[in-house]
């Protein structure tokens, strides 16, 4: 007969297997898969050669090719910049929105649009956009006397398509981090910042050394979560360059993509995946340690 105690772990056992079973299904296994896949050779248009188990081989074929660690140097200045920007610029705007101005929830709902957007017709939208024969863009800087810069277009410039990315970034997702950092500052006590006006701190002073600091949590979540989807970048640069011109604007998503789909070549694709998670995972624990809540 189990005791009360007893029957509680088995109730709280009961509770937890369900989600432990989804998260099983559709993370373990699908993780397990792709990196299991990185130690065999599977090339798809030769299945005449069947599977085969390599080990290593892949990951130091991917490992010791110049233009693996091309690409890993334009993504890391991608996803740096984008999320860098996006974090400043998003704070900025939370703290307009933040102070209770007539409309602003009307301002807060329309800023948000773009990150309700799908990212694939973003990428058209600004390929529209940006387009030099008829887009609205090329011609602003026309008529602005700045016509210089839009005499090879923007996505076919090697100098300028992977800013160009960044700012398309910028405009879909810095709303996101409005979002996390607004709802953060709507949930910071009032009492510190009352206290600091009393003893004569200035807005900045308040803004660094209270607003900031309390808002750690909310940073955090924003940061992480950016730089994880700003690794995972595919639709934009699909739709906008396709890689190009050239290479100029592939990042390690679209590398892997190309592997798996153009090249055929599972295996090393899978490795790719798994130097972007690995990455990844680096990035969000020097986030943690530097910016985390202790």
């Amino acid at each position: 007969m189990l005791n009360r105690w007893d029957r509680k772990k088995y109730e709280a056992a009961g509770y937890l297997l369900p989600g432990l079973l989804f998260l099983f299904v559709i993370f373990i296994i699908p993780l397990g898969y792709a990196v299991g896949i990185t130690f065999f050779r599977w090339t798809l248009i030769r299945p005449d050669l069947g599977i085969r188990f390599v080990g290593l081989k892949n990951y130091i074929t991917i490992l010791s090719d110049p233009f693996t660690w091309q690409t890993l140097g334009r993504t890391l200045l991608f996803v740096m910049a984008a999320v860098f920007l996006e974090m400043v610029l998003g704070t900025a705007v939370s703290l307009v929105l933040n102070l209770g101005y007539r409309g602003h929830n009307l301002v807060q709902s329309v800023f948000l649009i773009p990150f309700m957007m799908a990212p694939i017709v973003v990428g058209f939208a600004w390929r529209f956009l940006l387009n030099n024969s008829f887009g609205p863009v090329p011609e602003l800087f026309r008529s602005i006397g700045l016509g210089s810069v839009v005499d090879t277009p923007l996505l076919a410039n090697p100098k300028t398509v992977l800013f160009v990315l960044i700012l398309v970034d910028l405009w879909q997702f810095t709303p996101f981090v409005v979002l996390v950092t607004l709802a953060g500052m709507k949930s910071l006590p009032a009492e510190p910042f009352e206290a600091a006006v009393v003893d004569g701190a200035t807005a900045w002073q308040r803004f660094w050394r209270i607003t900031v600091p309390l808002l750690r949590p909310s940073i955090l979540v924003a940061v992480v979560i950016r730089t994880l989807t700003a690794f995972r970048i595919f639709d934009t640069v699909s739709i906008m360059t396709g890689g190009g011109p050239g290479s100029s604007s592939e990042v390690l998503s679209y590398f892997g993509y190309r592997m798996a789909f153009q090249s055929y070549e599972m295996g090393l694709a899978g490795t790719i995946g798994v130097l972007t998670m690995a990455v990844s995972l680096i990035f969000t624990i020097f986030y943690i340690r530097q910016v985390g809540v202790e």
